[in-house]
């Protein structure tokens, strides 16, 4: 539940969305963290063989989103041309505007982010183990590498629901077709 003043103010609006990324990545790097530290290690497997599939989840996320964006864009030529209120197609037009910004930008995420995992991984490997300030370095990279992965399934979830969203917006459009005719 949100204060009330919450829900009239703006800012929330704009700042709820990178506070609840926030809390994700601090919250799956402390449960990464934390499995590492008691399983002495040997949880390390496990997270390693996961993050092998951060190409592939990129690869998937990067088509994905340019499927998305086609979809939406060929939603929005359809919607401009169906007769009924203006605001509300208006309106429908700007949600979908917003909708394909937000593609870009999670596609863009999806990518910066395999990057600075991969960045992780050289450094973890060009460090040795003498040279490092404390033992667990290797753990904490490799969460922060983690942390980066289950981010990038949150954005790939975020391009599925926009997804299933265009896909009501389409059934919507072609329903109102249909009553015109």
């Amino acid at each position: 539940m949100v204060p009330r003043f919450m829900q009239q103010s703006k800012i929330w609006k704009k700042i709820k969305k990178p506070l609840v990324v926030g809390f994700y990545i601090i919250a799956s790097l402390i449960i990464s963290f934390a499995s590492l530290h008691a399983t002495d290690g040997v949880a390390e497997a496990i997270f390693s063989e996961i993050l092998s599939a951060f190409s592939a989840l990129a690869i998937f996320a990067t088509a994905l989103s340019v499927a998305l964006f086609n979809y939406v864009d060929n939603i929005s030529k359809d919607l401009s041309v169906v007769e009924g209120d203006a605001d509300k197609i208006s309106a429908a037009l700007i949600g979908l505007a917003t909708l394909k910004k937000e593609v870009i930008v999670n596609a863009g995420l999806i990518l910066a982010l395999l990057i600075m995992e991969l960045a992780l991984k050289g450094i973890s490997k060009s460090t040795s183990p003498d040279s490092t300030p404390f033992q667990d370095f290797y753990w904490v990279i490799l969460s922060l590498r983690f942390s980066f992965f289950t981010l990038a399934l949150l954005a790939v979830s975020e391009q599925i629901r926009g997804l299933l969203v265009a896909i009501d917006y389409r059934n919507v459009i072609h329903a109102g077709k249909r009553s015109n005719k």
